[in-house]
């Protein structure tokens, strides 16, 4: 039976805890947003894949009945259909046009986003069950496993289920709805966008692991997901120096992440003591990844001024976006932040990846 038209969409998502944890083991509280990337599907009667990315303006070609290669690095829709054939799942091809409104390079996860919409539509083509895990599984193959990246699931993870989650990595990854109730999310974007987050990603990476290998010889039984810092403070001395704040930085990071999740296991958490917990986290990006820079950081200043109770930079770093989060104060948030030469924009929390069927409109 020939598929119907669909349009499929996949949300961006913001990391609240624990950025920079997933690819190291460690927990994070993300959720996805309503900023997302569309894919419009008209299924075709042959093999052939056509894609146009309206933002760009690029446009791709490529056969279902042949191996699939790749263009360049990061060539994330082929990637998507490549994994997905492997996976077993039988897609016919189809003229699919790709647009969205998540900012590109600027911490919201637009790549990712982008995988998952594809996943998702490989599953509708091939007329299969769509299980939101095997999906994140899927475009964590396409987006880093394929390219040798170094990023974790998360992104993944949050697009594919949507709404405020607790993803666990501490064996296999396993991601659990969070009842807090959280309004007044302002984005802020400093109009600088990141040069290379692979490289960034891969050059913390190896930083913290080679601490947690001096870790792991310095202190009997430790382990990164539950040796309390009071411990590694005392053997600080025992990390080298060029990987020793970064370490440290990563365990408080952990420890931060475990105090919010507790406050976000309330539907109604008190807004105070989220917004210093979101400084917080910020200060461990800033001071002990060193991943701000002077831009995030007066668009932050700007945020707080006009009333926002906590700030942070958004994804891997260097440039992008920045959350403020303020209740109530998200008209003076977001005006103050215009004044300031920077774009601002509201979101809120949303529903995963899904598939609207018998349409391409919408």
């Amino acid at each position: 039976m020939h598929v119907s038209p669909f349009v499929v969409r996949a949300p961006g998502r913001l990391c609240l805890f624990g950025e920079h944890s997933d690819y190291l083991g460690l927990d994070v509280i993300a959720g996805a947003i309503d900023l997302s990337v569309t894919m419009k599907v008209q299924p075709r009667r042959d093999s052939t894949v056509t894609l146009w990315f309206e933002v760009t303006g690029e446009r791709d070609t490529f056969s279902l009945d042949e191996p699939i290669s790749y263009r360049h690095g990061r060539d994330y829709v082929r990637a998507a259909f490549r994994v997905a054939q492997r996976a077993g799942l039988g897609m016919t091809g189809a003229d699919i046009t790709v647009s969205g409104d998540i900012p590109l390079s600027s911490g919201l996860s637009s790549s990712s986003a982008l995988t998952v919409a594809a996943i998702l539509a490989c599953h509708t083509l091939a007329r299969a069950p769509v299980d939101p895990m095997e999906v994140a599984h899927l475009a964590f193959q396409a987006e880093v496993v394929e390219f040798e990246e170094s990023g974790g699931m998360m992104d993944h993870s949050a697009s594919a289920f949507g709404g405020l989650l607790h993803i666990s990595f501490a064996s296999d990854v396993t991601v659990s709805a969070l009842p807090a109730v959280l309004d007044g999310l302002v984005i802020g974007d400093c109009g600088l966008r990141k040069r290379d987050t692979v490289g960034d990603l891969k050059r913390i990476r190896r930083t913290i692991e080679r601490g947690y290998e001096a870790l792991a010889e310095a202190v009997p039984g430790f382990d990164p997901r539950t040796t309390p810092v009071r411990d590694i403070l005392d053997l600080a001395d025992a990390i080298p120096k060029s990987c020793r704040r970064m370490t440290i930085a990563t365990l408080k990071n952990r420890d931060l992440t475990a105090r919010a999740l507790a406050l976000l296991r309330s539907p109604h958490p008190d807004p105070v003591t989220l917004g210093n917990m979101i400084d917080e986290h910020h200060a461990i990006m800033r001071d002990g990844l060193g991943v701000s820079i002077r831009e995030i950081d007066e668009l932050i200043a700007v945020a707080r001024e006009a009333g926002a109770l906590g700030c942070k930079i958004n994804g891997s770093g260097r440039g992008g976006t920045m959350l403020a989060y303020a209740p109530g104060r998200e008209v003076d948030v977001m005006r103050a932040m215009e004044e300031a030469g920077s774009s601002a924009y509201r979101v809120r929390i949303s529903r995963g990846a899904h598939t609207v069927r018998d349409s391409i409109v919408g």
